[in-house]
């Protein structure tokens, strides 16, 4: 039987999750577009604070303070739930996205220095070479209220 998720209110939980079979789906451009949408509509619909989110190749990262202890899952299903299935219509596929469960971590505190302010990505396009460094993916603030 898998351990229960620790929920708290008011604190910042570090949450990382992976693609399944670790495939390098946030190196194409259409991924990156369709987590950008899907997450511009979980943040319509909860109130959460994020801070440094990172997408890398076969990994989401993340730090979030929800407004209710009890919307964490909430958020994290309809984040992983509507991405899976726009890529997968998009795609004209079937089957798991996500590897697994999320996993999370209660942070003691305020999550690590100022840099990880910003959003993060490191994709890897085919058509280009890989990026030296990191570059805005989303174009709003970090600190998310429903709108």
């Amino acid at each position: 039987m898998r351990p229960l998720r620790v929920l708290q209110p008011g604190v910042w939980y570090e949450i990382r999750t992976h693609i399944n079979n670790r495939e390098p789906l946030f190196r194409h451009h259409k991924a990156l577009t369709l987590f950008a949408g899907v997450f511009q509509e979980t943040k319509k619909r909860f109130v959460f604070q994020i801070r440094g989110l990172y997408l890398a190749d076969d990994e989401l990262r993340f730090y979030i303070k929800p407004a209710d202890e009890m919307e964490l899952p909430a958020i994290m299903k309809s984040l992983k739930q509507m991405f899976a299935q726009r890529y997968n219509w998009a795609e004209g596929r079937e089957g798991h996205i996500w590897g697994d469960r999320y996993g999370s971590r209660i942070l003691e505190g305020e999550p690590p220095d100022a840099k990880d302010l910003e959003s993060r990505v490191r994709p890897h396009y085919r058509e280009s070479p890989p990026h030296p460094s990191s570059q805005s993916l989303f174009p709003f603030p970090l600190a998310l209220v429903p709108g």
